[in-house]
């Protein structure tokens, strides 16, 4: 029979190392989102953000949301099969032609007819979606203004300008199938669909500020145990702390941008939006 091996107590054991989380969790988001308390000198500055460049080009985050889940084509190809012979040369003036192919085809003795029939293989009318659910237009306007200031002249991946490729990273994109310059429309896509937000099934309020704080990396969470000024900023969940540029963080460094869970905090106090939790 063997013997029992004794453990001294006195002999301390080796603790197994705690392995911080890379990022929160989603009680963390939504703990952070509903304590948030905006700093109230800078309200005013917040609403203007929002109804000058927010709330004022929702019609073109909804569409970029749209084209990312397969629901529109930014760029429809010309449907062929929409003419019929122009008998009496007068209709020119009374359809209103965009195309120069449907110009052409004026020339040809062609025009449009009032009751033509959509062509089954036009993709413009064919919905490409899997099933995903659309990006709230709200999330793309807070990575639009952290990206780019809000200018359209920028890609969406990383506010390079529009006309070339991406430099940093990610670089050389968008691939859209042609040369720069690109619109930010078609660009906004596909730096969406690279981080593969078209892949999403539940836009929830902790997915929303994940997927945000992920546009510029965890390092604050994770190396520095502070939040994220890019979702804090002017709130009381951040003080001081940056990456002043790629790798390098400077402790004293304050942030001057507002934090995109500001924006969307003060809009929900306002009633623009509600944000599920769940």
């Amino acid at each position: 029979m063997k013997k029992k091996k004794k453990i001294n107590p006195a002999i301390k054991q080796k603790a197994k190392p705690v392995v911080k989380p890379s990022q929160p969790t989603d009680l963390e988001y939504i703990k952070l989102f509903n304590d948030c308390v905006i700093d109230t000198t800078k309200i005013g500055d917040i609403d203007k953000v929002i109804d000058d460049n927010v709330v004022a080009n929702k019609s073109v985050y909804s569409k970029i949301s749209d084209a990312v889940a397969g629901k529109v084509n930014l760029n429809p190809p010309v449907n062929f099969f929409s003419f019929t012979p122009n008998l009496s040369g007068a209709q020119n003036d009374f359809f209103n032609l965009k195309s120069p192919v449907e110009s052409d085809l004026l020339s040809m003795g062609f025009t449009k007819s009032p009751f033509q029939f959509k062509n089954p293989f036009d993709t413009a009318f064919i919905n490409f979606g899997s099933g995903s659910s659309n990006i709230p237009w709200y999330f793309i306007a807070c990575a639009h203004y952290l990206e780019c200031s809000f200018s359209f002249n920028k890609h969406l991946h990383n506010g390079d300008p529009l006309t070339n490729y991406t430099v940093r990273v990610p670089a050389n994109r968008p691939k859209v199938g042609h040369e720069p310059p690109f619109t930010f429309e078609e660009s906004a896509v596909d730096a969406l669909k690279l981080m593969k937000f078209d892949q999403i099934q539940n836009w929830n309020l902790p997915t929303i500020l994940r997927k945000l704080e992920a546009y510029n990396g965890f390092g604050y969470y994770k190396y520095h145990s502070i939040n994220s000024p890019y979702l804090w900023s002017y709130s009381n969940h951040y003080t001081k702390g940056k990456y002043v540029a790629d790798g390098k963080f400077d402790a004293e460094a304050i942030s001057k941008q507002l934090g995109s869970a500001v924006i969307l905090k003060r809009m929900e106090e306002r009633a623009l939006i509600g944000i599920p939790r769940h």
